[in-house]
């Protein structure tokens, strides 16, 4: 029913908590077991979130996404308090709720803009930034929670609230100082050891993720797991195979987090529905409508375009796994009870259901509103003037960069010709890209790799890769591709034998190379010249040239 609705699946795995738990099968939420298992799933989500948070990011999403996604959590959190204070909620709760009221879930949204195509466009920059913002700023906040968990076993057990946050922050300074020395000193050469063989490496990514947040939630470092988990996702951004581990940890990842959701679900109170329906449509309200205008507001001073300030808007007009791991954190640390818990929940099944369709549909949405929405033009559009935004378009794809694709790579060069490469070997992504060119590392059957180079925007795409399945897999993908956008890039495969050629052919491929048939006709051209001899040393020569260097 949900994917009919064009639902996120999230909001099945909650109502399922809600089926399974309350209505007397099992109590999830009291179980031992599935509340390990849930943790799991969180810190596999915040592996993967840091991962995608390359921190020299921040110097390329420029200073307003990073203000506006400030501005954005200050003024939510604020009004939230102040909206919360006179539902007649108490201050704690109040302090907890507001600012989780101000996350917005960027698994859902950077997939929806994806099917969308719009991750490249301008306002689909400003979202990445606005939302790798909100990203740091709750991961500084969880690190703060993480101070006040006064339990016997803790390092910050009887002291006074600022030193334990004092005590929290150099602590959270000596690890991520730690973490930052492996990343740049341990696991590169790691990386380059076991990059080759993917069953090592996803083995690998797991122990290194669920070690680290083990390591850190020991009573002697004194922080939780999700923690943890952050920091060796951050330690493995910039290591050139976080594409590729991402792509083989999400399967994973899916199954732990449902579990989350849906022991989170089947802690619903469904005594206290009632009185908390009210609450629940006011902060919804608050979310799906005030969230937008705060953006839309901030860009406009900002001097962005009223439609470009609705675009991004809608992006924020739900709360996120962000905000219902802050919840519970604030329920494990006594500070909640169940029925705020419960609150959260509901709004976040509100909110993110409605706002699902705000963005599927926003650009409609604008055209309904735009004559109401012109107050937001406060300064013109000066922000977009002169202002162009690159995006892989009519370029080459060029999948596999080592040997035969090396030689393409400086034809493609030389020829000022736009191309993306995409390779499965980290050593020779990384090579690429020390050289500044657009590269990355993974596996061009991941549909995250896929939007990164726009392939259905493609041109041409070229694989130089061997394997005659794994380029049967880009074919299929590129015939889906083309049968939505009803445009096919023009295809150049290679293969090993005579067979392979044929098959290859006869499934649209528009040029097959083949090494044994190409190498054979220019042996017979060698050959079959005046002076055969002369054309051999004068080859060896060139080859030997293009050799060494290649070795420099």
């Amino acid at each position: 029913m949900v994917s009919l609705l064009k639902q996120p699946s999230i909001i099945a795995y909650i109502i399922t908590g809600l089926l399974v738990g309350p209505f007397g099968y099992y109590q999830l939420h009291q179980s031992d077991v599935f509340q390990a298992l849930a943790e799991i799933g969180i810190t596999l989500l915040l592996f993967m979130v840091g991962m995608q948070l390359d921190i020299s990011q921040l110097k390329k999403i420029g200073r307003t996404a990073l203000l506006v996604g400030i501005g954005q959590i200050f003024f939510t959190t604020l009004i939230g308090y102040f909206i919360l204070r006179l539902l007649g909620f108490a201050e704690l709760p109040s302090l907890y709720i507001a600012p989780a009221l101000t996350f917005s879930s960027t698994i859902i949204v950077v997939k929806l803009l994806g099917e969308k195509k719009d991750l490249q466009s301008l306002y689909g920059k400003l979202v990445v930034g606005i939302f790798l913002t909100q990203d740091l700023v709750a991961i500084l906040i969880l690190i703060g929670l993480s101070s006040l968990s006064h339990g016997s076993g803790s390092i910050y057990s009887g002291l006074p609230l600022w030193q334990s946050l004092t005590m929290a922050l150099v602590r959270a300074l000596i690890l991520i100082l730690g973490v930052w020395w492996a990343s740049v000193k341990l696991l590169p050469k790691i990386v380059r050891v076991i990059g080759h063989n993917e069953e090592l490496m996803l083995v690998f990514s797991l122990a290194w993720a669920l070690g680290l947040a083990t390591f850190v939630s020991l009573p002697l470092v004194g922080f939780s797991l999700e923690i943890g988990g952050f920091l060796a996702g951050l330690a493995l951004a910039r290591s050139g195979v976080h594409y590729e581990i991402g792509g083989k940890v999400k399967p994973i990842r899916d199954f732990f987090i449902m579990i989350f959701f849906i022991v989170l679900g089947s802690g619903l109170v469904l005594n206290n529905i009632g009185s908390l329906t009210a609450p629940a449509i006011v902060l919804s309200l608050f979310v799906l409508i005030g969230n937008p205008l705060i953006v839309m507001v901030l860009l406009g001073l900002s001097g962005y375009k009223p439609r470009t300030g609705f675009l991004t808007g809608v992006t924020v007009a739900q709360v996120s796994e962000f905000s219902l791991i802050l919840v519970a954190s604030g329920l494990s640390l006594g500070h909640l009870t169940q029925a705020d818990v419960s609150l959260m929940t509901l709004v976040a099944m509100i909110t993110i259901a409605l706002s699902s369709y705000m963005i599927m549909y926003a650009a409609k949405l604008y055209d309904y509103l735009k004559i109401f929405l012109q107050i937001f033009d406060f300064r013109k559009g000066v922000a977009e003037k002169h202002m162009e935004t690159v995006v892989l378009k009519n370029h080459i794809v060029l999948v596999g960069a080592h040997r035969l694709g090396h030689h393409l790579v400086d034809s493609l060069i030389k020829q000022k010709t736009p191309f993306v490469i995409v390779d499965f070997n980290p050593e020779i992504a990384e090579i690429y890209a020390d050289k500044c060119l657009s590269v990355i590392c993974g596996d061009i059957t991941d549909e995250f790799v896929q939007e990164q180079v726009n392939l259905p925007f493609a041109k041409m795409v070229i694989s130089t890769v061997p394997d005659f399945n794994d380029n049967l897999n880009l074919l299929h993908i590129i015939d889906k591709n083309a049968a939505h956008h009803h445009k096919k890039p023009k295809l150049i495969f290679i293969a090993q034998d005579e067979a392979e050629t044929k098959m290859l052919y006869e499934a649209g491929v528009d040029y097959v190379i083949s090494p044994h048939f190409m190498g054979g006709l220019h042996l017979a051209k060698i050959l079959g010249g005046h002076d055969a001899n002369f054309g051999l040393k004068k080859l060896r020569e060139s080859h030997l040239e293009v050799l060494l260097g290649q070795g420099n």
